[in-house]
């Protein structure tokens, strides 16, 4: 029995514990809850780790919480599946904790299927019969995704647990939320045009998620338009919707199923630890390949080295004779050279002092001699006698030998060529330089003196007394008796 204590004309406040108590001693006595039948449809259904079996009986008006404990369970000779509709037989009381109504169900039997689960079932059926969840066209999840769009709602616990585990981690992935009702009304519509949107601004991964619930609240995800709209997306796209009792259509449609939401987020994030494993493993036989190769290319490297050795050894074996030759013969052909430079340096010197010596004598015959023509006539002797001499000169010139030798010796003598050519050419510059002031001051252009033989006369020492001499001048000749000659230096003259 119950009492109330009024104070004055009102009623003194109670405890909430105390006012739960009451409620619950108040529908335990009345008889129809006591002992009630309930036709409903089964959704939202939780088996515990404890055998107690949650679950809610619904209509297409409203809903109760029921629960099954095991006693009761092992009595129930059917599985009990969402979308089932039964009969249930129990009570209906309060749990004064929470101060939620209950039916506490001690058996119960199937009489049809639920509308709603009949259509998922309908559904489900006809786009796997189309090849909408065939695994060939599944798109894999990038590796490493740094961009992720998650579609839901910005104010449920399906975002804050999403985040929080994706940033615990991997703080380097970039999250994009795009804000959706996820049941009741425009849930659908939103949800397509988050999918819409991510494909005109690309991620590397779409995630639709949301938290638990019955099956009416999850049935915005059982929609053929969005499983059409998944199905066609070039991202790839995770349904994480409800727990990991609930299957939706977007499930089977997507390329990946999550059981909730929090485990999307450890599919599309590899953690920081991870990744430094897998790049340490990654590490190790890279080193190995990279040092195997590096001693692989050293011994072909010391292999080529011991054999290009021993080919430059053997070639040196064989030709060292040869070598031996070139050698000494090079050595002489440079002491030829040597000897041909002063030989020709001689010459020149030589060349040059006869040269200066005629000039003078020149010089000074041309003083003395009066006769116009018979000058000319000695000159154009003296300058027959040049020529000859020059001719002889230039056949004795060791230029053509020395051009011979230069092509045997083209590689050792190259040096030693380049100055005697280098010497020559002074010198035949002061050869032409005296043939030309030669020329200017010799009298042999004009006159020659030739004995009885027509021998060219020189000097006087061959000219005989009494003896016939012609004197050619430029224009004529002339037929001459030696009566006396004088030589330079002589006393008696």
């Amino acid at each position: 029995m119950l009492f109330i204590l009024f104070y004055g004309d009102k009623m003194k406040a109670i405890k909430v514990s105390e006012l739960n108590k009451y409620i619950k001693k108040y529908i335990a006595m009345d008889y129809l809850l006591s002992d009630i039948s309930v036709k409903g449809e089964i959704s939202n259904l939780k088996k515990h780790t404890n055998g107690n079996i949650y679950l809610s009986l619904k209509d297409d008006r409203a809903k109760i919480n029921a629960i099954i404990y095991p006693r009761d369970a092992r009595k129930i000779n059917f599985p009990i599946q969402n979308g089932d509709n039964v009969e249930a037989d129990g009570s209906i009381s309060l749990y004064e904790k929470d101060g939620s109504i209950n039916m506490y169900i001690r058996d119960m039997k199937k009489i049809g299927m639920g509308d709603l689960y009949e259509k998922y079932l309908a559904l489900k059926d006809a786009l796997y019969k189309e090849g909408l969840f065939s695994a060939e066209h599944k798109k894999p999840l990038p590796y490493f995704p740094k961009r992720v769009g998650i579609i839901t709602s910005p104010t449920g616990a399906a975002i804050a647990d999403f985040i929080n585990v994706l940033n615990r981690r991997n703080k380097a992935v970039d999250i994009l939320l795009y804000p959706s009702k996820v049941q009741g009304d425009y849930a659908v519509s939103q949800l397509m045009e988050g999918l819409e949107y991510f494909e005109a601004n690309p991620v590397d991964v779409v995630v639709l998620g949301r938290g638990g619930g019955s099956l009416e609240e999850l049935f915005a995800f059982n929609d053929e338009g969005l499983a059409r709209k998944i199905y066609d997306m070039k991202i790839p796209v995770i349904s994480a919707v409800g727990h990991e009792v609930d299957y939706v259509i977007s499930d089977f449609v997507s390329d990946l199923r999550a059981p909730t939401p929090s485990a999307a987020a450890e599919l599309v994030s590899m953690s920081t630890e991870d990744l430094s494993n897998s790049l340490f493993l990654l590490k190790n036989p890279m080193e190995h390949l990279m040092h195997n190769k590096i001693n692989r290319h050293k011994n072909e490297l010391s292999d080529k080295f011991s054999f290009l050795k021993y080919e430059l050894l053997s070639f040196i074996n064989a030709n060292r004779r040869k070598i031996e030759y070139y050698r000494d013969f090079i050595y002489l052909k440079q002491a030829n050279f040597k000897n041909m430079r002063t030989t020709l340096e001689n010459s020149r010197a030589k060349l040059d002092h006869a040269m200066d010596r005629k000039i003078e004598d020149f010089k000074e015959e041309l003083e003395f001699n009066r006769a116009k023509t018979a000058l000319l006539k000695r000159v154009e002797g003296e300058e027959r006698a040049l020529n000859l001499h020059k001719e002889l000169l230039e056949a004795k010139n060791p230029h053509s030998s020395i051009v011979l030798q230069e092509k045997d010796l083209h590689i050792s003598g190259k040096k030693l060529e380049i100055s005697l050519l280098e010497a020559l050419k002074v010198r035949s510059a002061k050869l032409e330089r005296a043939n030309k002031s030669l020329e200017r001051l010799n009298p042999s252009k004009f006159i020659g003196i030739r004995d009885e033989n027509s021998n060219l006369v020189i000097s006087a020492k061959n000219l005989k007394i009494n003896g016939n001499i012609n004197i050619d001048f430029k224009d004529g000749r002339a037929i001459a008796t030696v009566k006396d000659v004088k030589l330079r230096g002589d006393r008696n003259g």
